[in-house]
């Protein structure tokens, strides 16, 4: 089962240098970028943003669409409130019975709708803390980074922190 990255988590991470979490919170599994995504980081790197270079050189790998997923992906982008990268995630992460994992609230909704399986980036912190793979107050600091850094309001942070008080899982 892939993981497959939307550009607003993987550079949100890259931003705070935090690509380790998604490897730690998904042991065995292959975490992967579409190929639109990683044009998207291209342009961001063209435009003068070093971030792309910790994506470019973590162990995240591109994958491209097969020909069935090209139809599929060809019906997604007709809602125009889906971008390509988002798009070719979802195809991917459905057809390969993967996660898709976005910030993106539009394209969450869309995979809910749609029976995508999605994690946004709440969802992954509140997996990092269950998994106790920082402790709260590295969490907290990590939160406050994002906020700062990728200019991200983080609203639950109340319901991220208290995955510290439940007992640890697998």
């Amino acid at each position: 089962m892939d993981i497959v990255l939307d550009c607003d988590i993987v550079s949100t991470l890259a931003k705070i240098d935090k690509i380790d979490l998604l490897s730690e919170v998904f042991k065995d599994r292959r975490i992967v970028i579409p190929n639109a995504v990683y044009v998207e980081l291209l342009e961001a790197e063209r435009m003068g943003f070093t971030f792309t270079e910790k994506i470019f050189n973590s162990q995240i790998e591109t994958t491209t669409m097969s020909g069935p997923e090209l139809d599929e992906f060809k019906n997604i982008v007709q809602n125009k409130k889906i971008h390509h990268g988002e798009a070719e995630g979802m195809v991917i992460a459905r057809d390969r019975k993967g996660i898709f994992l976005t910030n993106d609230r539009v394209a969450v909704k869309f995979c809910e709708q749609n029976d995508i399986a999605v994690l946004d980036l709440k969802d992954i912190l509140k997996i990092v803390a269950r998994k106790r793979i920082v402790d709260e107050n590295e969490m907290i600091k990590i939160m406050k980074y994002i906020e700062v850094k990728d200019n991200t309001v983080i609203v639950e942070k109340d319901e991220i922190l208290k995955e510290y008080e439940t007992q640890m899982s697998d």
